[in-house]
Order: structure tokens, then C-alpha cells, then sequence
């Protein structure tokens, strides 16, 4: 994909490298990997098949853990009760403490792993008979202790799932989108396959109603970038080279965020690092939200879910809503890229959420879960996921 921000010359001149032609064809090339590891990578059943996972809530796990998940920690574990049985916990580990300070966003992680896990189950032939936080709502401090959902898989009489063959092209892609404005009787189609069963969808059409929300969402994430506490968490999760990527297989990377190539291999030689000091580089940073702010120049169409309260269960079921909205986005040949920094939760963002919240209209204890940007890209890259047997709980 052609990128705009920096020319391949003006990185030449500032960093003195010389690369030959072979080099330079090298590292304009993509890395793209298949999403599960094991011998077939795409296709979660058929990786299922592959891998001699024959039990059917094993084969139903392997499709949930293809969701999108926040910064993708993959903040999943799961107590197998029988080979038909379940328990979802959030893992403690993997939550984002800084910038989701309720566990919010990681609850809409669980939602969108049960919406995945039931078209799987669907696909095989079964009913996913889900009961959410079966022990109750929890406290934070009870996160991972107290179970998510209880998921029981029961015969079905139809096989299929209408929605279940995108599963393996759905992505999150963060690259600049291109073509047309989204168009009403295109929302009308994603909303018929997507339908939302637990919030209320808004869309946003046209050129005039979308400028509004360009600014706050640069903001946001200027904000979110600039606050070292905020950005020192995303720290922690940056994979920053192709081995970190493939062999931690959970976090953000470069390629995740639509940065690809010759620009990637220079940002991730000169101006990124695990180290504090190179991470937080305001040279780095200025690149980072000047490529940003192109994403959000070029969004097509918004989306956003919106529920009466703001209930843990509220939390995990837009997060089902969501998985399902994505699948139909793919299916209509469309992209998806959540603006999540507004409607964090740490003090610092009080300000840009309570504009957001004007902007959409919400009241009361009204709450906007998720928002996101629509659009054509031909950009192409899938985050890696872990062995589901990384997440399985030990049974005594």
C-alpha cells in the first residue's frame, strides 16, 4: 500500500542508510502469517482438523480466540467441564489497568470471543446455550475468579452458520481507507446481516456528519499517546519485530496498525524499541500521529453501539453485538478500525469522552460501548492468536 507520510527518500537522507535493491525489495514486502499456528492457519475448523482437536467445545474455543480483542492480549481462559462444557474467566494477566480501568473494553473482549465461539459451534452442528456471569456481577479485584459465561453445547438439527465463512478473512485493519463514503443502502445491508440483539447501532453518513469527529478522535489519541502512563502500557503489549510477533503470537505491532514495508523496517529500526526512551521518542511519536491522522482523514462511514446502562452484562454483550457487525462488515467487502482512546475511562480522557458523548447523544446513564471508522482498503494482515491450550485452566 502506497504510503504518504514519509518519503522513502526524505528516510534515506535523515538516517544516512544505504540499501541495496534486493534489501530495499526485502523489506517493502509484507510478512503476513495465517492467523493460528499449527498446520493450517486459516480456517479455524479446519486448523481444529489439522491439529486432531476433536472435542466439539475444543473446536468451538478455536474459532472464539480468531475475535478481535483490545490491544490484542487475548485476555482469555476457560475451565473445560466435558467435552460439550465450558467456563469463560477473564485472565487477570491480561488486562489493561491504565487505559481500561474498569475492565471495560476487556468485557467486550469476552462478548466478542462468545459470538465467535457460537457461529463455530453453529458450523458443527450445535446450539451454544450461553449464560452470562452465571455467579453474578464481580468486583475488579474478583476479575478471573468469578466465571464470564457458562457455555453448554447441545445437538443441533441444522448445520451452518450464514456468517461463519468470513470468520477467516475478518480483521481489524488500521490502514488509510480508500474509495467512496459509506452509503445508506450500505448500512441498511450491514445492519440486516449484523443485527445488533442486546444495543442500539447508530451510523454516521456522509462527508458533512463525519468531519465532526475527526478532531476528537486525533485528540484522543494524541492524548492517549502523549500521557506516559497510557503509552507505557501499550508499551508492554508492542511486539516489535516478526520474531516478537510470531513467537509471543498476542499484542500490537507495527503491521497491526496498517504500517507495512520499507516505512515499517525503518520506524522499527530508528525510531521504535522495548526500551522506555526509544519508545516514547517524540520524533517517533510525531510519525506515529501524523500517519494517524491520514487513518482518520480517510474514514468513509461510523459506527457506533450505544446501551441504556453500563452494566458489566452490557459490557460482554455488545461485545457479541460487535464480533457479529464485523463479520457482516466483511462480508459486504468493507474494513472496520475502532476509535476506542475516547471512551477510556483513566481521568485524562474525561474531557474527549464527555465531547463524544455530546457528539452521539447519549444521556443519562446512557453509554456509547464501542465506536469505529468504515472503509475499502486492500491492505491485508491478521494478528496472531495463541494455542488455545495456552489458555485452558488446570482442573484439580
Amino acid at each position: 500500500m502506497k504510503q504518504k507520510n514519509l518519503s522513502r527518500r526524505k528516510f534515506l537522507i535523515q538516517s544516512g542508510v544505504i540499501l541495496t535493491v534486493p534489501l530495499f525489495l526485502k523489506h517493502c514486502a509484507l510478512a503476513n502469517y495465517p492467523r493460528l499456528s499449527g498446520k493450517s492457519g486459516v480456517d479455524p475448523l479446519e486448523n481444529s482438523n489439522a491439529e486432531e482437536i476433536f472435542d466439539p467445545i475444543l473446536k468451538a474455543i478455536n474459532v472464539g480466540i480468531t475475535a478481535p480483542n483490545p490491544h490484542n492480549t487475548q485476555a482469555w481462559k476457560f475451565k473445560i467441564l466435558s467435552p460439550t462444557e465450558m467456563l469463560l474467566f477473564v485472565d487477570e494477566k491480561r488486562i489493561l489497568p491504565v487505559t481500561d480501568p474498569p475492565a471495560r473494553q476487556i468485557h467486550i473482549g469476552q462478548g466478542t470471543f462468545l459470538e465467535l465461539l457460537k457461529i463455530g459451534a453453529n458450523q458443527i452442528g450445535y446450539e451454544a446455550e450461553i449464560k452470562i456471569l452465571p455467579d453474578g456481577e464481580y468486583k475488579f479485584e474478583e476479575i478471573g475468579k468469578k466465571p464470564v459465561a457458562k457455555v453448554k453445547l447441545t445437538k443441533s438439527m441444522t448445520k451452518g452458520h450464514a456468517l461463519y465463512e468470513f470468520v477467516k478473512a475478518r480483521a481489524t485493519n488500521r490502514a488509510v481507507y480508500e474509495g467512496d463514503f459509506v452509503t445508506k443502502a450500505e448500512f441498511a445491508k450491514l445492519l440486516e446481516l449484523g443485527k445488533a440483539e442486546h444495543s442500539e447501532i447508530k451510523t454516521i453518513v456522509g462527508e458533512k456528519s463525519i468531519e465532526p469527529f475527526k478532531e476528537l478522535f486525533f485528540d484522543a489519541m494524541k492524548l492517549e499517546s502523549t500521557t506516559y502512563r497510557t503509552s507505557d502500557e501499550s508499551r508492554i503489549w508492542f511486539r516489535f519485530n516478526d520474531k516478537e510477533i510470531q513467537t509471543k503470537r498476542d499484542g500490537i505491532s507495527l503491521p497491526a496498525q496498517g504500517l507495512s514495508g520499507f516505512i515499517r523496517w525503518m520506524a522499527e529500526t530508528f525510531y521504535m524499541g522495548p526500551e522506555p526512551e526509544k519508545f516514547h521518542d517524540k520524533k517517533g511519536l510525531e510519525i506515529f500521529l501524523s500517519r494517524y491522522k491520514e487513518k482518520i482523514d480517510s474514514t468513509k462511514g461510523i459506527v457506533f453501539w450505544k446501551t441504556k446502562t453500563n452494566t458489566q452484562k452490557d459490557w460482554i454483550l455488545t461485545g457479541m453485538d460487535y464480533a457479529r457487525f464485523h463479520l457482516a462488515v466483511t462480508a459486504v467487502g468493507l474494513k472496520m478500525h475502532p476509535f476506542s482512546q475516547a471512551l477510556q475511562e483513566f481521568p485524562e480522557m474525561d474531557k474527549e469522552r464527555a465531547k463524544l458523548e455530546l457528539l452521539t447523544g447519549v444521556t443519562g446513564k446512557e453509554k456509547v460501548q464501542m465506536i469505529v471508522r468504515l472503509g475499502c482498503s486492500d491492505y491485508r494482515y491478521f494478528t496472531p492468536r495463541r494455542n488455545y491450550k495456552d489458555m485452558l485452566m488446570q482442573t484439580n
